[in-house]
């Protein structure tokens, strides 16, 4: 069974600015033993569609 890790607060800082002002999209954070190795963020625009 894998250990509980730490998340130390520069990931955490960077998982807060990857939703910061995210109004449609995806956060993707991306873990490998256990660890965050990466985080990818998906912004959407989405304009009104008129009738």
């Amino acid at each position: 069974m894998a250990q509980s890790a730490k998340v130390d607060d520069k990931k955490l800082e960077a998982i807060a600015k990857a939703i910061q002002n995210l109004e449609f999209g995806e956060v993707h954070i991306t873990i490998q033993d256990g660890v965050i190795v990466q985080i990818n963020r998906l912004e959407k625009q989405r304009f009104p569609q008129k009738k």
